[in-house]
């Protein structure tokens, strides 16, 4: 498989109402801020699922240990949309979290997932295109009393009657701010066609600043000798964390179906100093 890589571009996305919080907070304060989004579209299938289902999820939760010392503010949104006929699914999840002050933590979380159901008649190929990606984000100013933490990640398979995956993909991605435990990568099986259309990957001078941005595009084709129904199903996450005074747990990679075990082609981007 060929693999490209463009030259690198982020473009962070920051809701309204975080982007009103930034532009408030007092010169010299010391602040945290990571943002994080996850999104996927599935189109140009040459089957018509006989039924689909769709779901999400978000939560939010900030803590001020001492009033008046900091304050918090988190925010997470979650779309997701399968349409059968005719057959194309976009979904979405976004998280963020601002911190500014002392003794405080925030976090947020947000999930989509679709899921789609398709009989296959003997000697038929079965194919569908996607598109996804990972935007993430950290910001801290002092790097010996603050943290923050953005993680991302999308994961679809694609099962038979009996639940046994016969292809899967994932993408995920993690920044720790300051601190080790950075990764950006995309996997899959062997039979997901897939290109990285555009990637980031690095960190300020300072480290206190990081981005990772990865834009991937693919294919899925297979033939069927026999009758199959087969059930895709695809799961996103977006998580953020900020906090003064507390050390964050670096999650480990993989949502959902990431216990499953992937075999095939693997892809993954080292962090550069900007």
């Amino acid at each position: 498989m060929n693999i490209t890589q463009n030259a690198s571009k982020t473009a962070v996305v920051i809701s309204s109402g975080i982007i009103s919080l930034l532009t408030a907070v007092l010169p010299g304060e010391a602040a945290t801020f990571a943002t994080s989004t996850s999104a996927l579209s599935f189109g140009n299938f040459s089957q018509t699922p006989v039924s689909v289902s769709t779901s999400t999820d978000t939560d939010t939760s900030a803590v001020v240990i001492t009033a008046g010392e900091g304050r918090v503010i988190n925010d997470a949104q979650a779309s997701a949309l399968f349409n059968q006929d005719p057959t194309f699914s976009l979904n979405r999840a976004i998280s963020e979290s601002f911190g500014e002050g002392s003794n405080y933590l925030g976090f947020a979380e947000s999930q989509a997932s679709v899921l789609g159901q398709f009989e296959i008649l003997a000697n038929t190929t079965f194919n569908f295109a996607f598109a996804g990606l990972l935007d993430i984000f950290t910001s801290i100013d002092d790097a010996d009393s603050e943290q923050a933490q953005a993680t991302a990640g999308i994961t679809f398979a694609l099962l038979d009657e009996t639940a046994n995956v016969l292809s899967s993909f994932e993408l995920f991605g993690n920044l720790n701010t300051p601190g080790d435990g950075d990764s950006l990568f995309v996997e899959s099986t062997a039979n997901v066609d897939w290109t990285i259309d555009e990637d980031a990957f690095f960190s300020g001078p300072d480290e206190l600043e990081e981005i990772a941005f990865l834009q991937v595009s693919g294919s899925y084709s297979e033939r069927f000798t026999a009758p199959s129904r087969l059930t895709l199903v695809e799961v996103k996450t977006s998580e953020t964390f900020v906090s003064q005074k507390t050390v964050a747990q670096t999650p480990e990679p993989g949502i959902v179906l990431a216990l499953l075990s992937l075999s095939g082609v693997a892809f993954s981007l080292k962090k550069t100093k900007a």
